[in-house]
């Protein structure tokens, strides 16, 4: 029996707040959607391609994650090209950077790991909308340089504290592993449009809403509400008043840096350099966000939608493939047996991965039991692609047997992902570059359906390629 995801990986099929709902107008509140990646610490450098491009050296001190390869010189292209990353997802080779962090004695502390919140609210407003998918290659940045109050768009959490925007003076460390700080910064989610970069203390290419989640007249495009967690253990220490993040560097006429400076916390700002795969950017907004579904671990690395559905019924000549909906029932009584048919192309990239990611082939379809609140078990066959959803019926489809997989899933009406890869790295192994899907409903009496391509909540096949990191 295969793994079945629902919403969030390894979830109950019963969990609450992973049903879907279909996305409404642009400029209508909908569900919450999401989706959260954790990626490591890679490295250090006086390097920052935003605001001090191609000049190696004389920006402040900062730590990246994800891409592994940030400097100076980074370019969107660079990122899409080099796929190392330290993100637990291979399909995210963005830059994030932010200041280093130095304690009160002078140490310099690596942060540990930072999380990034993908959604779609309209912060600082709680509510959520439409979004569009990051642009290649945007860059957006959070905080201030030069702060010396509490900044909205910025947080601070401590052990044994809650989340602030004031300095935490009342860290009560854990005895084993002292405290830890957690950073938050929220990224702006109202684009100009058009312009890719910001420039410093000129040009913002994107500002955050109102209270009420309203973009501003010249900011007209809803991108996805990036929520950046820097997370530092930081010892014994309860009070950060003297804590410094990294500032921009001393500099002589010549441009050589002469001496480093730091400042309060309240100088905390954070960088997001895009480098999402263009599938990913587009799954992201279309699936998780627009959808209302928590989406966790579950991202496409690349991915296709069914090219054609239909539900067939045994000994039955009618056509159902301009149906809304797809059904399987196996025979009960006098019921005639009802499958599912879908065909796709399989989706490519998978020789692209990082050599420490595997990828997983997963089919996500909408739909759950209909007949009654049980979960059942239903079976996903392998079967040859010479049919056509305009023609296909209970008298010409294939043969649903042959190589197989099977899961479960109960009355929730919902997206679902399944793992079919025993049955694409099949195909794969024969040459195949389509695909075709026979799915038989439970033994018993139960009804199954998922939604078609016509249905409005299509299915797709996509790669998820994750190392899941315990943070």
């Amino acid at each position: 029996m295969i793994k079945m995801w629902m919403c969030i990986l390894g979830a109950s099929l019963s969990l609450p707040g992973c049903t879907q709902t279909k996305p409404k107008p642009p400029g209508v509140t909908q569900a919450a959607g999401s989706y959260a990646i954790v990626c490591l610490y890679s490295h250090r450098l006086p390097d920052d391609p935003i605001v001090m491009p191609a000049r190696p050296g004389v920006a402040m001190q900062h730590d990246f994650f994800g891409n592994t390869t940030t400097n100076a010189y980074t370019t969107a292209e660079v990122l899409q090209k080099v796929p190392g990353t330290t993100c637990e997802n291979a399909a995210d080779g963005t830059a994030y950077w932010a200041p280093s962090l130095r304690l009160p004695d002078g140490t310099v502390v690596p942060p540990v790991y930072q999380k990034t919140y993908y959604t779609n609210q309209a912060v600082p407003s709680p509510n959520h909308f439409p979004v569009q998918p990051y642009p290649q290659g945007i860059k957006l940045m959070v905080g201030d340089h030069h702060g010396t109050t509490p900044n909205s768009r910025i947080s601070f959490l401590c052990t044994g504290g809650n989340y602030t925007n004031s300095i935490p003076t009342n860290c009560k460390p854990d005895p084993t592993n002292g405290t830890q700080l957690n950073i938050g910064m929220h990224f702006p989610t109202c684009w100009d449009g058009k312009t890719l970069s910001p420039t410093m203390g000129t040009y913002d290419n994107a500002v955050a809403p109102d209270s009420a989640g309203n973009c501003p007249a010249g900011y007209p495009v809803r991108l996805p509400d990036a929520n950046m967690n820097i997370a530092y253990n930081l010892g014994q220490i309860t009070d950060l008043t003297n804590v410094q993040l990294s500032l921009d560097p001393q500099l002589d006429s010549a441009g050589n840096v002469v001496k480093q400076l730091w400042g309060s916390l309240y100088t905390a700002h954070g960088d997001f350099f895009m480098g999402w795969r263009p599938d990913a950017a587009s799954f992201m907004a279309e699936f998780c966000l627009n959808k209302g579904i928590s989406c966790n671990h579950l991202m496409a690395y690349s991915y296709l939608k069914i090219a054609e559905d239909a539900t067939v019924r045994a000994a039955d000549t009618t056509n159902y493939g301009t149906n809304a909906a797809l059904y399987a029932q196996q025979m009960s009584g006098s019921t005639p047996e009802s499958r599912s048919y879908l065909k796709v192309g399989i989706p490519k990239g998978a020789q692209t991965l990082p050599p420490d990611f595997k990828p997983a082939y997963m089919l996500m379809m909408y739909g759950g039991n209909t007949t009654d609140t049980t979960t059942q078990t239903f079976t996903v066959y392998r079967v040859a692609t010479d049919w056509s959803e305009t023609t296909i019926n209970g008298a010409n489809a294939p043969t649903c047997s042959g190589t197989s997989v099977t899961s479960n899933l109960n009355n929730t009406q919902a997206y679902r992902a399944f793992d079919v890869s025993k049955l694409v790295n099949e195909a794969l192994s024969q040459g195949a570059e389509h695909i075709a899907f026979c799915i038989r409903g439970p033994a018993g009496q139960q009804q199954i359906k998922f939604s078609s391509k016509e249905g409005g909540n299509g299915g797709v096949l996509f790669i998820n390629a994750v190392n899941k990191l315990p943070y």
